[in-house]
């Protein structure tokens, strides 16, 4: 089993005010989760179909870390409110896609788009090279692990 070396002392600090900063959006994305009427699960969903549609319900789970019976549930109040189809897969008859409908698309725009300008206005007292560094940081950390650079 490999050892897996300690963050120095700079990552962890740098760590913590990241989880803090981070801590500083929960606001707003409480507010939104409210006013949509979904959860953070649910919305995590909706963000991974938005990103990718037609998933399947083993491919959401593993996403998701739950499990599939869990997806299903989740899956099951989507559709019912309208934010997602479910359809058998044409490549695959025993399988099932999950698509995004137009209500599903817009909660995940509208929910990333409030939480996008609120953080806007967070960093409004920095200076240009204040919020350069920052956005390159940000790039740095999503490809590193693997994120999607928009």
């Amino acid at each position: 089993m490999a050892t897996r070396k300690s963050p120095s002392t700079g990552a962890n600090a740098a760590a913590d005010a990241f989880t803090r900063t981070s801590a500083l959006l929960d606001p707003v994305r409480l507010r939104v989760w409210d006013s949509l009427g979904l959860t953070v699960t649910q919305l995590r969903v909706l963000g991974h179909l938005n990103e990718q549609d037609g998933l399947g319900n083993a491919e959401l789970a593993d996403r998701l870390f739950v499990t599939r019976p869990s997806v299903s549930a989740l899956l099951e109040r989507l559709e019912r409110n309208g934010f997602i189809r479910r359809e058998i897969s044409l490549a695959d008859r025993r399988g099932i896609r999950i698509l995004l409908e137009p209500a599903g698309r817009e909660a995940v725009n509208s929910a990333r788009e409030e939480v996008r300008q609120y953080a806007a206005t967070m960093l409004e007292g920095l200076t240009e090279d204040q919020v350069k560094s920052l956005t390159a940081a940000f790039g740095l950390i999503n490809e590193s692990t693997g994120g999607k650079k928009k």
